[in-house]
């Protein structure tokens, strides 16, 4: 045991009275200074009343910044202290150990340098006495406490950081134990379930809250992760309340461990999933709303172009999904259960298992880049369920502004390209002739290609109309589509589609097939797209080029050509 915790002690009994006439004189400086030269605290003896410095031992000069040989004689105590610190140590430390004998707690030293050290100090009066001399004195003993001044500082950061995650993410993150009862829940669980307070909750358990339909499937998941210690990871669950309302989450459960390995419940993070779920449902339902509608109306055509384009909407859609799932799967919450029981475990002495235990070291570090992440996560689930949104939206875009120009169905064929485009302009006649468009055809010689008929005449009626509309808009007498059939490389026959119209400025030319990208005042951006995506079903290809504003452009179709029967 050091000084500062069992030396200074029994020299403050020794000087221990009730006032500064009837101290009692204790050992003097020549009985302890063998052992004031080798303890690791600082030992100093002050002369009273002008807190001259007598003595400092070779620690007390270490800590302050001192040489071994650097006179004390015209040092004062008052060089030591901090302006801070003077009210307490002149109103209160002295005047106690004046009038009990001694004083105890926490001052700061400033060293020869400047700096400033947290230390806890025990003061000692030793009064004048025949054998202590004809000055009082006072003895201090001081000991560096910076390391855990600042280890509990970081524990106090590190428990603000597990405080903020659980007071502010939107998630609903809860700790069970073994019989399934909520031991700390968020604030975002707490306001689910209607109460302010989260200690509230603490003890209730799930059929508390939810109907035997939804309470005793969650209890009897927790209890196989108890028993197997595999936990249950983006799981999708249908909540059924007991006040008649329905949500949906998506829940990621997990073993919750001692600090000696022992499984003592589980923890989880769940995500409220309901407005996507009703988005799908309702996606879903009009799907099949326009099935039966083209049903009735006889309209194959419509039917299948308006499904073939909700069908790619859906791949931004199913891709914000499938991301949302991914990132709640990986969420790195696997050991907050652990790293928050080894804190509780180890709450009586959290100094010393932060600085000394191996584990305890890792947890502030750990803590703060968990934090860190789940907010990352937390922003980046956010942009994703905003993507969808908007997806949505464009959707409801697609069923509104659909064409009755596609498929009859879905068959893949071989096609000669000049009778797929004729048939595209029969269609597109009536708006070409009264908008006073000159077609030319440029058709060479190639082989049939591969393709299904309803998907080519999808995107050459398409990019007719697109046409149209920029000669249209140049203002030019001579407007002019001219449409050319060539052989390509890699097996392929070229369809080109050009204009003489406004042209595409080159900063679209990145984005024309992008989906939502448009520049017509009443475009929706979905037309370009999902023909490029109707290529490429296909195994072609569909560009775009233009010299720039008013130099026309030209679409260009590559579709692959069809292979020869194999012969009998």
């Amino acid at each position: 045991m050091t000084l500062n915790e069992h030396s200074a002690s029994a020299l403050a009994d020794d000087a221990a009275a009730p006032s500064r006439d009837t101290l009692k004189p204790a050992a003097s400086l020549a009985g302890i200074d063998s052992f004031a030269e080798i303890t690791p605290d600082l030992f100093a003896v002050i002369e009273q009343p002008n807190y001259q410095v007598e003595y400092l031992n070779p620690a007390g000069r270490a800590l302050l910044g001192l040489t071994p040989d650097e006179k004390l004689e015209e040092r004062s105590l008052m060089e030591f202290i901090p302006g801070q610190c003077l009210w307490t140590l002149l109103n209160d430390a002295i005047p106690t150990a004046w009038r009990v004998g001694t004083w105890t707690g926490d001052l700061e030293l400033r060293t020869h340098d400047g700096r400033e050290i947290a230390t806890s100090v025990n003061l000692i009066a030793r009064a004048a006495s025949p054998s202590n001399g004809p000055h009082d004195r006072l003895w201090i003993v001081a000991r560096d406490i910076s390391p855990l001044r600042k280890t509990i500082d970081s524990l106090k950061r590190e428990q603000w950081f597990l405080r903020t995650l659980l007071e502010n993410v939107p998630d609903y993150i809860y700790f069970k134990d073994l019989s399934s009862r909520f031991v700390r829940v968020s604030h975002s669980m707490s306001s689910c379930f209607g109460i302010s307070d989260p200690k509230q909750i603490e003890g209730k358990c799930d059929f508390d809250f939810f109907t035997y339909e939804h309470a005793q499937p969650a209890f009897d998941a927790e209890q196989e992760i108890i028993r197997t210690e595999r936990p249950v990871v983006g799981i999708e669950e249908k909540e059924t309340w007991a006040d008649g309302r329905v949500t949906w989450v998506t829940t990621t459960k997990l073993p919750l461990y001692n600090e000696y390995g022992q499984v003592i419940g589980t923890f989880g993070i769940s995500r409220d999933i309901t407005r996507r779920k009703h988005t799908e449902q309702a996606l879903a339902q009009a799907q099949r709303n326009l099935l039966e509608t083209s049903r009735l109306a006889g309209m194959a055509e419509v039917a299948s172009g308006v499904l073939h384009n909700i069908g790619n909407a859906f791949n931004s859609v199913n891709t914000s999904t499938a991301l949302v799932a991914d990132q709640v799967s990986k969420l790195k919450v696997a050991n907050l259960g652990r790293a928050v029981a080894m804190i509780q475990e180890n709450l009586a002495n959290l100094p010393a298992f932060i600085t000394e235990d191996p584990r305890g070291k890792q947890l502030p570090n750990y803590l703060a880049q968990l934090s860190i992440q789940l907010s990352r996560e937390h922003q980046s689930l956010a942009t994703e369920i905003t993507s969808l949104s908007r997806s949505v939206e464009h959707i409801k875009n697609i069923i509104a502004m659909q064409q009755s120009y596609v498929r009859a169905s879905s068959l893949v064929e071989d096609l000669a390209a000049p009778d797929v485009i004729m048939e595209a302009l029969q269609i597109s006649e009536a708006s070409l002739t009264r908008h006073q468009v000159n077609v030319v055809k440029d058709f060479s010689d190639t082989p049939r290609v591969r393709a299904a008929r309803h998907k080519v005449l999808q995107i050459l009626v398409n990019l007719i109309g697109n046409a149209k509309q920029a000669v249209g808009s140049s203002g030019r007498e001579d407007k002019r589509i001219t449409i050319s059939v060539r052989l390509a490389e890699k097996d392929h026959v070229r369809i080109g589609v050009r204009d003489n119209g406004v042209g595409i400025p080159a900063e679209n030319l990145q984005r024309i097939f992008s989906f939502g990208f448009t520049t017509k005042t009443n475009g929706h951006g979905f037309g370009l797209h999902s023909s490029a995506i109707a290529a490429q079903e296909m195994g072609g290809s569909l560009i775009a080029q233009s010299g720039g504003q008013g130099q026309g452009a030209e679409f260009i179709l590559e579709l692959p050509i069809a292979k020869p029967a194999p012969s009998s």
